[in-house]
């Protein structure tokens, strides 16, 4: 088994991240989705889980084979920039 973050090996990150992307597919910010329409509703509803499952993928990918950390890179990098987009429209646009 391939040790990732801390000596824990990359299948626990996995698992931990799809954990947390289910918890926010049932615990949502409702306030703010409730005050917002369209593309930012889109994003504060589901933008936090994607990020996880984003996440949890690139942690899978690294856990298979070191040949597949390039793939995963872009991945991790994606799922950064789904949490910017999401913190962007939490947050910053009103």
């Amino acid at each position: 088994m391939i040790q990732g973050f801390l000596n824990i090996p990359y299948f626990a990150w996995t698992a931990i991240a799809l954990i947390i992307a289910v918890i926010f597919v049932y615990i949502w910010p409702r306030k703010a989705v409730t005050t917002t329409t369209g593309f930012r509703y889109f994003v504060i509803r589901w933008g936090h889980a994607l990020t996880w499952i984003l996440l949890a993928i690139n942690f899978a990918l690294r856990g298979i084979d070191p040949s597949l950390n390039g793939a995963a890179n872009l991945i991790a990098a994606a799922g950064g920039a789904i949490y910017l987009l999401f913190m962007t429209m939490t947050f910053a646009v009103k």
